[in-house]
């Protein structure tokens, strides 16, 4: 009988265990989901962080922000791919995948209390294919009483074909940290928004928009290309350092 009691107790750590490990982030609350999008709060107290004082303990939520706001503030992200190809310079999202999501993130910042900060999970497929792949972005979202707030995980993650179609298997997302971390991919520089800084250096995945400059932010209308401007631009994005301004005029938003 103990011996039977034991094996079961394994099993189920086990089961635990596996399910801690694929969710990465953990103690997350679902508040919403459809089939490419879905809408976590996470706890400030399970926040942890290496220097406590870059997170605040408590934040200025609920917030009404409108579905234009939302696409003013994420639709500018651009981010900086590397390869051994060289480097691709790409929108962290798609005007089209924004607008799906945009009321339901107005919904979830009406929804989130002081002691919790929105998790954000989209999956998109830019290309509409049934052979394509869906590809798939995580972030943070929190405001303060100056600023919102946005760090970002995975951005544009391809996701498996037998994936795709399980919400159990697409919204498994990695940990995303506060902390530095070595990251392939990272944001580039923009005026909407400074770097967070964090011991002294700037993690360029922590986005920090000021409240007071939100009427200034717009979102800039992207040109839709044909097929060969596509190709052209992508070989033009691959030029190593094509686009990238220097460290000097990048923002950054102290501790």
């Amino acid at each position: 009988m103990k011996s039977k009691f034991s094996f079961s107790v394994l099993i189920l750590f086990l089961i635990f265990e596996i399910n801690s490990c694929a969710t990465g982030v953990q103690s997350r609350n679902l508040l919403f989901r459809n089939n490419e999008f879905a809408i976590y709060s996470v706890k400030r107290e399970n926040i942890k962080l290496k220097s406590e004082k870059a997170l605040e303990q408590s934040f200025a939520h609920p917030i009404e922000i409108s579905e234009d706001k939302i696409l003013d503030i994420l639709g500018n992200i651009r981010y900086k791919q590397e390869s051994s190809y060289g480097n691709l310079l790409l929108y962290v999202f798609e005007e089209a995948e924004i607008k799906d999501f945009s009321a339901d993130l107005m919904d979830g910042l009406r929804k989130v209390k002081p002691d919790q900060m929105l998790l954000i999970v989209s999956k998109y497929n830019p290309v509409k294919s049934v052979v394509s792949h869906y590809v798939r972005t995580g972030f943070y979202i929190w405001a303060t009483e100056n600023t919102i707030e946005i760090l970002v995980g995975e951005i544009q993650s391809e996701i498996a074909f037998d994936e795709q179609g399980n919400y159990y298997d697409w919204s498994k997302i990695p940990d995303i940290s506060f902390d530095h971390t070595p990251e392939t991919n990272f944001i580039l520089p923009h005026t909407g928004f400074a770097f967070k800084e964090v011991d002294g250096f700037r993690n360029r995945r922590w986005l920090v928009f000021s409240k007071k400059d939100l009427s200034k932010l717009k979102f800039e209308k992207r040109k839709v290309k044909s097929a060969k401007e596509v190709i052209t631009s992508v070989d033009s994005d691959l030029i190593p350092e094509k686009k990238i301004n220097r460290d000097e005029d990048d923002a950054v938003l102290p501790d």
